[in-house]
């Protein structure tokens, strides 16, 4: 059984395997008669919403990165399998951070190479973003106390440093408990300080308490002392804090990490445990589609409106997309009136911000990109493969 969204799952499943697809927009299907389960972030799976484990499950796979939708404990307590794809998009988010900040820096007349950047969380995805500033010469400084803990090599800078720092980027799973728990991260363990002029999160609602960025701002009348935010995830998924989506510098709905490769090792990483966990032979040599759905997408494709007809460059932001994602998410906030009902509002926003997350068409990393002549030459290494 598996989510029919998950991309790229009926070229690489064998066929020697009874594949069956069932919608997530419909809650959680029958599982009863199934081995393997595999799903999304947006199923959520714990006592509440999976009551009973049927006998015969004993794999239940997530094509994603995270696992914060899934009751670990639960599954182990019935026996369960769990696995996912850790790092699978690490790279496309790191893509639309960096994005994101080259945009904020075009339109308020700054310079990314004269910010400092605050990663927090330096896990997969803190680490891409990290080694793409380096090697574009920007400054930015990592925060993650567990993994210098974790590994001698590594050293986390001070809370200290990320209150002085021009840019944060959020990079943290969601925890609500233990040692290091996560939730509310700011403000709880780190506020806003004068020196902040972007924050970001593309990595879990939750994070972030919206309500304290929200507030910070309203407090401040003086438009040069507000905070730009950028946002991909929220705390009330699918239905986003309207006043946040409006006040946003750019508002996405969580797709920060869908690009086509991201997809197809999401997909190929949990079928590879998939088919371990049930000793069944692993090959490659079937995925002849990757390299059709890798193809370089060309210079002539991207929009012309992507030029600055000042300076005779391209917007990284167009080649990118992250435009188009942004216009998305606003249109359908203005698709419902003041007059609609909350309960009926908040209904077709959530089938609203899945669709979008379903439809929005994949988009190729840089390694996959022309490198175009109208971009700055000191981008070039974001292009490079790793």
């Amino acid at each position: 059984m598996a989510d029919q969204h998950i991309h790229y799952l009926d070229q690489l499943i064998p066929s020697y395997v009874e594949l069956v697809h069932y919608d997530s927009s419909e809650g959680i299907p029958r599982i009863e008669g199934f081995d393997a389960w595999i799903l999304r972030t947006v199923t959520k799976v714990n006592p509440k919403t999976v009551p009973s484990i049927p006998e015969e499950l004993k794999f239940i796979g997530s094509a994603s990165a995270g696992t914060d939708h899934i009751d670990m404990k639960y599954l182990s307590d019935n026996g369960i399998q769990f696995d996912h794809s850790p790092g699978c998009n690490a790279n496309a988010v790191a893509e639309y951070v960096l994005t994101s900040m080259f945009t904020w820096c075009s339109l308020t007349q700054g310079d990314l190479i004269n910010k400092k950047v605050g990663i927090i969380g330096m896990g997969h995805t803190g680490e891409a973003l990290a080694k793409k500033l380096q090697a574009i010469g920007v400054s930015y400084a990592g925060y993650d106390p567990p993994k210098a803990l974790r590994e001698e090599s590594f050293r986390s800078c001070h809370l200290d440093t990320l209150m002085n720092c021009d840019i944060l980027s959020f990079h943290l799973p969601y925890i609500d408990q233990g040692r290091y728990p996560t939730h509310h991260f700011m403000p709880d363990i780190l506020s806003l300080s004068p020196k902040h002029k972007l924050i970001i999160n593309a990595a879990r609602g939750g994070i972030i308490s919206e309500d304290y960025l929200l507030t910070h701002n309203k407090l401040l009348p003086l438009s040069n002392k507000k905070i730009s935010f950028i946002l991909d995830v929220w705390e009330t998924e699918p239905v986003p804090n309207k006043a946040l989506v409006n006040q946003a510098f750019i508002a996405t709905p969580h797709i920060a990490g869908y690009s086509k490769q991201a997809k197809i090792q999401a997909s190929k990483g949990v079928l590879r445990r998939l088919l371990s966990y049930f000793d069944t032979e692993w090959t490659d040599s079937k995925w002849q589609y990757e390299q059709a759905d890798s193809t370089k997408t060309k210079f002539e494709e991207v929009s012309r409106r992507g030029f600055n007809k000042k300076t005779n460059t391209l917007s990284l932001c167009y080649l990118h997309g992250l435009h188009n994602y942004d216009y998305e998410m606003r249109r359908l906030f203005n698709l419902y009136g003041q007059d609609t009902d909350l309960d009926q509002f908040n209904a077709s926003m959530a089938r609203g911000f899945q669709a979008l997350r379903n439809t929005i068409e994949l988009r190729n990393e840089f390694a996959h990109t022309t490198f175009p002549k109208g971009l700055s030459d000191n981008l070039r290494p974001i292009f490079a493969p790793d």
